[in-house]
């Protein structure tokens, strides 16, 4: 699944990047006479302009609505200077390339030819050099952008009632102690697409909830994750049980739990760590 999406981005990602490159391309002048071989009028470099920033705004949207606004951003970039690259050098192989203009004769400059030559092929290495650098920063960026919570192969899949979900950490990393010195952990749930229409809360906490009115913190945020953060007991060990709570729009109540050593191994480990004498060696 993970690797599904991943590759359905990047190809909605391609489509929409590359044509919108293409497009401002050929609202120029220059541009438009090496594709077409002829000038477009001024209303038609303006409607391509258009098309071309209105697919680049779209292809930022779905990025930041799929990835998150860091995430999102940087992955949006690195499609531009993909496309970008790309088209560069594909018009340098473009079958219609733009005729040769007379030029009037100017005063050759009083420098050698050798010279001349080797300032030109040294300032187009200096710029394929910046554009092949800017490629490769960008691409190691999106290599080492970590996999959202719910598509890591930890994250666990379910059903509670007629309901399927997946639920997962928000990260692997101890928990965070707050005001008061309370340890506090995050975690996040996506249910179907189907399923999420029908369901009116989903709340979680640690232990079996002793009634309907204590079942611990409710789930916010937009439906394709949910997320929500609870404080944990000083009691906390392997074998506490995290419950999860889910209520239907008909009033049906549902619930389900994990032992916390399987839901998150290093918040077991830090309170064990915790409990430890000062200077125990373990």
């Amino acid at each position: 699944m993970m690797g599904s999406v991943f590759t359905s981005g990047h190809l909605l990602m391609a489509g929409l990047t590359l044509p919108g490159m293409l497009a401002l391309a050929a609202a120029t002048d220059r541009h438009a006479e090496h594709l077409l071989g002829r000038f477009y009028s001024t209303r038609s470099r303006l409607l391509a302009r258009a098309v071309g920033w209105l697919l680049l705004c779209i292809a930022l949207a779905t990025s930041v609505a799929v990835q998150g606004m860091g995430i999102g951003f940087t992955w949006w970039l690195t499609w531009l200077g993909a496309a970008a690259l790309a088209w560069v050098f594909t018009f340098a192989h473009w079958a219609r390339q733009p005729p040769t203009r007379d030029r009037p004769v100017r005063a050759a400059p009083r420098v050698s030819v050798d010279v001349a030559s080797s300032g030109m092929v040294g300032q187009r290495a200096v710029a394929a050099g910046l554009l092949v650098a800017t490629a490769l920063v960008f691409g190691i960026g999106l290599v080492q952008v970590q996999t959202p919570p719910l598509e890591r192969n930890d994250a666990l899949h379910g059903t509670i009632g007629p309901w399927s979900f997946i639920f997962a950490e928000a990260d692997r990393q101890p928990p965070e102690r707050v005001a008061m010195d309370i340890p506090m952990k995050e975690f996040r749930l996506r249910f179907c697409d189907d399923c999420d229409p029908q369901i009116r809360q989903a709340t979680l906490k640690v232990n079996r909830p002793r009634n309907a009115r204590a079942t611990g913190m409710g789930f916010m945020g937009q439906h394709w994750e949910r997320r929500t953060e609870i404080s944990l007991p000083n009691t906390l060990n392997a074998q506490s049980e995290l419950w999860l709570t889910v209520t239907g729009k008909d009033g049906s109540v549902y619930q389900t739990f994990w032992r916390m050593d399987q839901v998150s191994p290093a918040t077991v480990a830090w309170f064990e760590q915790q409990r430890r004498p000062y200077g125990s060696v373990q």
